[in-house]
């Protein structure tokens, strides 16, 4: 390389910063929320940044969020080798829609929640059980449907990609 090729060069740090912005934009983000943002969503966010890991970002958040994570949610997931006890159930207002590639519902009643036109072609509804108050048995049995209907999408998602 020439000494003039180097002075045409971008700085190190821009290059960097550019390299920055394209990875990111690669990453696919998506929010699931519930109710509560205890149960349901978390799990969900733990699978998807699980199955995901490296090109997707996975989020969760509740329509009114119940401020802790239910201890069989966390319990559940450890079971399956992914700790989500760092989460925190949070409410709406803590994300921003617009950061999103794709929003799934987990809880039909919550759907009044995001604005209908929000990413027509990119929202999904699921209809899962609240498992809040029941045994671990119906945890358990949450988990491992939301575990295949995340799997699915996370498919899904790489193959539009």
């Amino acid at each position: 390389m020439k000494p003039l090729d180097l002075l045409s060069r971008k700085p190190t740090n821009e290059l960097a910063s550019s390299n920055r912005k394209r990875v990111y934009s690669l990453v696919k983000r998506v929010l699931f929320v519930c109710i509560g943002n205890a149960c349901r969503s978390p799990m969900a966010e733990g699978f998807a940044n699980y199955y995901g890991k490296g090109w997707l970002t996975a989020y969760s958040a509740g329509s009114h969020p119940a401020g802790i994570l239910m201890p069989n949610t966390v319990k559940a997931m450890q079971e399956k080798g992914i700790d989500i006890s760092h989460q925190s159930s949070k409410g709406l207002s803590a994300v921003n829609l617009e950061w999103m590639d794709w929003v799934v519902i987990l809880e039909p009643t919550v759907s009044h929640s995001i604005p209908q036109n929000f990413l027509r072609s990119r929202r999904l509804d699921w209809a899962i059980q609240d498992p809040v108050g029941q045994s671990m048995e119906v945890y358990r049995r949450i988990r491992d449907e939301i575990e295949v209907r995340v799997l699915d999408f996370v498919e899904m998602v790489r193959q539009a990609s």
